[in-house]
This record gives structure tokens, C-alpha cells and sequence, in this order.
């Protein structure tokens, strides 16, 4: 039995070094921010969010329970703040995932992200790279020091993953070999090939 949850699907890029809106690449017969938000819809969270632009395309019927997230016209804070938006209006653990994330599964989230007893504290993966901060948990307990760093506008999300570690309100693991190729991301049509 998992501990109450919300998961969020960030879709909102700008998707520069693609060279067209990744959201809407095609991926297995549908768009990819389709086949990503099914794979969040599939891990019974309380509450699914759909982070993204007003601009976009990206249409759930109501019948879904899908809630969408508009980024705030005119403001460009990158995924910090729109996991933050989403962090403050759902007020629970927050399941995150990123668009261009295709090879992410459902079942890595269940085994390894999804909150199973309290207390809960943020969780995610460290990899060659530095924090993978696209595919963690998220918690209320982070949103001070979220929200600090966004009013300052550092918009990176890994010193405050490091910050939220250091400070005892979240925890990384390094990524196994096995692991590595679900937190792959999709930024150039290179990438896709």
C-alpha cells in the first residue's frame, strides 16, 4: 500500500536543440506526451498533472482526471518552476517526469520512485551527469528552498537537489549501468534515431 501521491508530466519545453516540439514527437502510434502521461495514469497517483504551455496542443478529455498546468504567460522558469507550481497546488508527494524521457517505464517509477511509507522524502537518481532531477520525487518539505532559489531566479535544479540532500529532505542513489538508458532523453532528432 503506497502512501498518497501526485505525478506530474512536464511537457512545457521549448524544445530549442529538437528543432520542433517534442511533446508532439511520434512514438509508437502516438504522441510522445501521450505515451509518457499513460505511463503516469498507469501508477494510481491521487492526483495526474499535465504541466505544459498554453500554446501547445496537448488536449486530455475531462473524463481522464487529468489536471492541466499552464505555464504563466510570459514567464520562462524553466522546469523549477513548474514543478514548483505544481508541488504548491498539490501539497503531497510529487512524482515527476519529463517529456523527453520515452525509455522511463512504468515500472521503474512503481519500484523506485513511487512513495511507499512516511515519512516521505524527495528521491532521485545520480548518473554520469550530475542529479537526474526530470524523474524523481518531489516533496512538500522541499518547496521553501524551491521557492527561495525561484524568487532569487537560479533556475538550475541541481544545486537544489544537493541543497535539499545536504539539508535531510531528500536522497540520491546512483544509477546502476542497468538503469541508465531509462533516464536517456530525447533532445536532438539524432537522439530519436
Amino acid at each position: 500500500m503506497s502512501t498518497p501521491f501526485a505525478a506530474v508530466l512536464l511537457a512545457g519545453g521549448r524544445s530549442t536543440r529538437m528543432k520542433q516540439d517534442k511533446a508532439l514527437l511520434h512514438w509508437h502510434g502516438q504522441d510522445l506526451w501521450q505515451a509518457q502521461l499513460h505511463k503516469l495514469q498507469s501508477l494510481d497517483a491521487e492526483r495526474v498533472l499535465l504541466s505544459c504551455r498554453r500554446d501547445q496542443p496537448l488536449f486530455v478529455s475531462p473524463d481522464e482526471g487529468v489536471e492541466v498546468i499552464h505555464d504563466p504567460v510570459g514567464v520562462d522558469d524553466g522546469p523549477l518552476g513548474a514543478i514548483t507550481r505544481c508541488l504548491e497546488r498539490v501539497q503531497m508527494p510529487l512524482l515527476v517526469l519529463a517529456v523527453d524521457m520515452p525509455w522511463m517505464t512504468a515500472a521503474f517509477l512503481r519500484e523506485h520512485l513511487v512513495p511507499v511509507a512516511e515519512p516521505v522524502r524527495g528521491q532521485f537518481y545520480r548518473g554520469p551527469h550530475g542529479d537526474e532531477v526530470l524523474a524523481g520525487l518531489y516533496v512538500p518539505a522541499m518547496l521553501p528552498l524551491m521557492q527561495a532559489v525561484l524568487r532569487e531566479k537560479h533556475l538550475a535544479l541541481q544545486p537544489v537537489i544537493e541543497a535539499c540532500v545536504h539539508s535531510d529532505l531528500a536522497t540520491t542513489q546512483m544509477l546502476g549501468d542497468d538503469q541508465m538508458p531509462f533516464f536517456h532523453n530525447v533532445n536532438t532528432p539524432h537522439d530519436l534515431k
